[in-house]
Formats: C-alpha cells, structure tokens, sequence
C-alpha cells in the first residue's frame, strides 16, 4: 500500500568521480574535465532511472493492493480504496526528490574527500615540536618615554609659572614699607583720616602703603579736574599679598575717598566676596570708615528675602553694595540693581571667586557692564583683584576684561607668600604608628600653654570623630584639660556660628582654647588672637595651605603653624608644597627633633588607655560609623 522508502546504505554509488562543487571545480583545469564527465554520467544515470522506475512501481502496486470482491465491498470500502490509491502515488513522488537529493549530497561529500587526498599533508606533530622548541622570553614592560623633568630653578622657573601676569606693570614692595597714616593728611579727608586712627591703626600696613601711594595722587588729580577719565587714568588693580596683611582697609580706603562727595547715591562700587562671613566683615570695615560722609553701604545674602532686598535697592539704590556672585546674579536677572553708574569693582578673595560658577556669575556680570554702561571704552570701570593666593589662570583673568592692570607684589621669585612673623614645625610620624595620631596631637596640645588653637582636619567626618574621642582621652586623665570644640555639618548654621564666637571671645587663661574644623574656616575668619594652627591633615594645595597659616601671625602679630606628617609620601609632598611659599628670613621651617621625640612616643600605659578611649567612642557612636 505504501511505496518503499530510500535507503542511502544501499544505493549503489557511481564508480566514476562524483559531481564536484563549483566553487571546488575552478581550482584547477584537470578538475574542471573531471566535473565535467561526472556530472555527464550522473545524468544518464538519473535518465535510466526515471525509466526503470515506472516498472518498479507498478510491480508494487499490484502486489501491495488487494483482490477486488465486488460481492463484499460497499460503495465507501471503494471511496477508502481510492484515497489510498492517491496517497501511495504522492508518497512515491516524494520517494523520487529525496532520492535525488541523497545521490547528489553523497556524490559531492565523496567528490571533496577525493581533493583532501591529492592536497599536501601538513605534520601537525612537527608543528607541536617546532612551537615547543621555541624559547620561551619573560613578560617585559612596555617600554615608556622618558620622564620629562624641570630642570629649571629659581627665577627661570617661576617666571613661567607666573605667565599670566607678564603683560602687567608689576610694583613690588616689601616688609619695610610702613608709616603713619598721618603722612596722608593732604590726600584724605579729614573725617576718613580719623576714622582710620581711631577705628584701626595710626601706622600702615605695606601693602596699604603701596597701593595707597599709587591710587591716591592718581584718584585725587582726576577728581579735581574731570571725573570722566578717572576709571582709565588708575586703570586695574591686582593685589597678591598674604592673609591678614591689611587687604580689605587697602581697598575700602580709595573707595570712600572717591565717593564721599558724590551728591546723589547710585551704585557706583561692588565689592564681591565668596562667604557670607566675609560680607560681614568687609561691611563692618567699611561703615567704620564712612560714618559722617552719608554714603549708603548695603548688603545681600541668601538669609534675606530676595523681594524685600529688590523693593530696598528700588528704593533706596546703594552707593556701595556688598554681595555674593549667586545673589548678585539674582538681582541682576530681576533689575533690582544696574551698571550704568559703576566705577569700581572689587573681588576678594578672587581665587576662590574665580573657580566658583553661580550661574555663570563672572559672564552674567561683564555682560551686564558692557550693555548698560554709557561709557563702552575699555576701561570704563575700575577692577579691584584682591588674593593671598592670587590666581594664575590666563583664561579666568582674561574673562575680567583687564585694562591697563598693575601688580602689586613681594619682591620674592616665589607666587605666594605667608605671614612674616609665622614660624612653622614640621612633626614626623612613623607609618607604623598612625593609629596613635590622634594621640600625638593631645601631646602637641599639652606643650601649649594660653593658647587659642585652630586645628585642621581633611573632611567633616573627621571632625565628627576627633573632636569627641579628644574630649574622651581628656576625660580619663590622659592629657591636661582643654575646651575642645568642634564646626561641621551636623550642626545648624546658628550653633556653629555660636561656637565660632565662644573661641573667639574665650579666654586661654585657664585652658587652651581648641576649635576643630575644615578648610571652610580657613578664609574669611578674622580671629586676630590665634596663636596656633595645627595641619591634622596636611592641605591639598599650596594656595590651601596658605590660607590656613593665614589664621594666625595675622597684622604683623607672631604665630605658629605645626603640620603633623605621616610617613615618607606626606613628607615629600609638602616638599613639594613648599616650593611656592615665600618665608621672611629667620622663619624657616623646623623638624621635630631627638628633644621633641616626646610627641611621637607612646608608652605600655597610655597604648591601654587609648585602646579603651576607642572602643569607647566606638559604643557611643555605633549609629553614626563602625570603625575609627
């Protein structure tokens, strides 16, 4: 009933060469002959099937099908016969294509392996031993350029590190540069002149007496003859000179002699600060100054409602304003101040001005100059650039529009320079004992006497942990008292600003008075009766490191900065520090030596306690860190 399946073991294969694939058949002529005469007996093999098969089939057919008996079969027996009948013949078809198929496939697999044979045999095992024999090299670093190396020093190299300023008129002063404001008395009004001797100091500081000596006769001419080339006459100022030298007495100086004859208040000096504590300070200082001249001093800052400050300014338009770049953007954006009137711009602390980005603060700002000034030349507005760590960013400076600026300097190859009466003390940790660090700072704490002590830490979870296990080490007699106090981020802005208040009005009578904080405290603090700064951690920077020292030693007074370093890596990097800071002579850096070998040192009894005082602090703050 159904046709016999092909079975390939039996078909019987041709004795001549198979058919040959064509992408095989033009490897070379002799082959192409070959195919050729294959592929011809393959198909009078395929014709001589297709005759003999019909026979084949009808054999079949009458074997497989049965005896008609018309006498039994019904009407659907015949239909089912039927059926059947078709079914065997599509069965037989389908038997034929599959068999074609099986022949071809069969022949070409046999026509491929008859190629391998007549292609050269390739030693694989000869191929193994020739790679073992190979010499096996080390793995080798890639080789590298070499290093390149300053191989400058002294003026050569920092002069071009100081590139940015070489198209500056550069006026250098230096530590002898003092004398009583008394000799300004022709220059000066006479109430600002007594305001001075009586609010701050009868003698100069140098770097007051330097830019006061260039503005004034400049300022003091123009005023008598026409305000109208005033800004171009003086041109831009840059003042590089270290923290607590006089920076914002010099500024405000030249600013209230300029406007304490004006006759009606418009917005003729900004002065721009990085922190809210600095607008405070520069406003105290300048209110001193002009009290009975009638100028308008304000400020702006984030506390204040930005609508009460726009229906003030509308009001009320300020001679002098004092703000932050964020809160200046404010008021630019709603209109509650303008430039049209502006003669003198004044950026303290200009470093860290510059790197801030408020709202694009610095292009918000000339923008605003360049659109509403009358006056479009350069240099219709005076620029005031005042730093301890000056910036040296050609792309930063430029973006101010400079005209005509002059540099007001130490004359010192190095960029920067500390306070001149600062000495400073370098202890040496070991690696091996960094965990006792904690305590080599209670010994240092221990060797002070009277003193006020700003220690400086690398982050505000360092200062969550030192200042309460400090308090604790105190606690179990490990150490003479001392009031610990501690600024961060856990406390709110009053409570730290109360704290910063109580260490400035403390009295070290009785204990050392000892403040932990970041380097958020390193600008804008004016404490002038800091005696000590203590580096923790050592700073990031030079210009950081700077500021920091900049705390004490400050209007001429002495100080002491100690810097705690641990191991070989932190001593070579402030090597490196270093090389930008300017001392006076005689206040050189001094290593701890065999005598102070006392603070590095921890004997059986103290290495007891500590371990209890850790564990200690541990249980109290288990909710706040795990690990010391």
């Amino acid at each position: 009933m159904f046709a016999v399946r092909f079975d390939p073991s039996e078909a019987q294969l041709p004795k001549e060469k198979p058919l040959v694939p064509q992408k095989r058949a033009a490897e070379s002529d002799e082959d192409s002959d070959e195919v050729q005469e294959s592929q011809d007996e393959s198909q009078d093999e395929s014709e001589d099937e297709s005759e003999d098969e019909p026979e084949d089939k009808s054999e079949d057919k009458s074997e497989d099908e049965p005896q008609e008996e018309p006498d039994i079969q019904n009407d659907d027996q015949k239909q089912f016969q039927e059926d059947a009948q078709d079914q065997d013949a599509q069965d037989q078809d389908t038997s034929e294509s599959h068999s074609k198929k099986h022949d071809s496939v069969i022949s070409r697999f046999q026509q491929t392996l008859k190629l391998q044979e007549k292609l050269p045999q390739t030693n694989l095992v000869a191929e193994e031993n020739e790679d073992s024999d190979t010499e096996a090299h080390p793995l080798e670093q890639i080789p590298q350029p070499a290093k390149v190396r300053n191989t400058d020093s002294g003026e050569a190299f920092e002069e071009r590190k100081s590139i940015a300023w070489r198209n500056t008129t550069k006026v250098h002063y230096d530590n002898h540069m003092v004398k009583p404001f008394a000799l300004y008395e022709n220059q000066l009004q006479p109430r600002l002149l007594a305001n001075i001797q009586q609010f701050f100091s009868k003698d100069t500081f140098p770097i007051q007496t330097v830019l006061l000596d260039n503005t004034l006769p400049l300022l003091n001419f123009t005023l008598g003859v026409s305000k109208k080339n005033l800004t171009r006459r003086i041109g831009d100022i840059l003042v590089n000179a270290s923290t607590g030298s006089g920076k914002t007495l010099a500024y405000s100086i030249p600013i209230i002699e300029a406007l304490s004859k004006r006759t009606v208040n418009k917005l003729r000096a900004l002065v721009i600060v990085p922190t809210k504590l600095l607008i405070g300070q520069v406003f105290d200082t300048m209110s001193k100054l002009a009290q009975g001249t009638g100028l308008i001093i304000s400020i702006s800052k984030l506390e204040n409602s930005l609508k009460e400050e726009h229906q003030k300014f509308i009001n009320y338009e300020p001679d002098i304003l004092i703000v932050t770049p964020g809160r200046l953007v404010d008021h630019l954006q709603i209109g509650s101040i303008n430039m049209k009137n502006l003669m003198m711009l004044v950026l303290d602390e200009a470093d860290h001005l510059l790197n801030q980005s408020f709202q694009n603060w610095s292009a918000e700002l000339m923008n605003n100059i360049r659109s509403q000034k009358l006056d479009q030349m350069p240099g219709n507005v005076i620029k005031m650039v005042f730093s301890a760590t000056l910036t040296t960013n050609t792309e930063k400076l430029h973006g101010l529009h400079l005209y005509n600026p002059k540099l007001f300097v130490k004359d010192s190859v190095k960029l920067y320079n500390l306070p001149d009466k600062l000495q400073e003390y370098n202890i040496n940790v070991p690696t091996a004992k960094s965990i006792y660090k904690p305590l080599f700072l209670l010994h240092l704490l221990d060797k002070l006497h009277n003193a006020k002590i700003l220690v400086f830490v690398k982050s505000n979870e360092a200062s969550l942990r030192l200042a309460p296990l400090l308090t604790i080490m105190i606690e179990r007699k490990m150490g003479t008292p001392h009031n610990v106090l501690s600024v961060n981020s856990n406390n709110s802005k009053a409570e730290n600003k109360r704290l910063v208040h109580q260490f400035a009005t403390s009295n070290t009578s009785e204990s050392n008075q000892v403040l932990i904080t970041t380097d958020l405290m390193s600008r804008g603090i004016d404490i002038n009766d800091i005696t000590d700064v203590i580096n923790y951690d050592p700073p990031i920077s030079s210009q950081q490191y700077v500021h920091r020292c900049g705390r004490t030693a400050r209007a001429q007074g002495h100080g002491n900065a100690h810097n705690l370093l641990v191991g070989k890596g932190e001593r070579t990097f402030w090597s490196q520090l270093e090389k930008d800071i300017s001392r006076n002579v005689g206040y050189e850096p001094i290593v701890s030596t065999e005598q102070d070998e006392s603070t590095v040192n921890v004997s059986e009894d103290e290495n007891e306690v500590y371990k209890l005082c850790l564990e200690s602090l541990r249980s109290q703050n288990s909710r706040d860190w795990h690990v010391l």
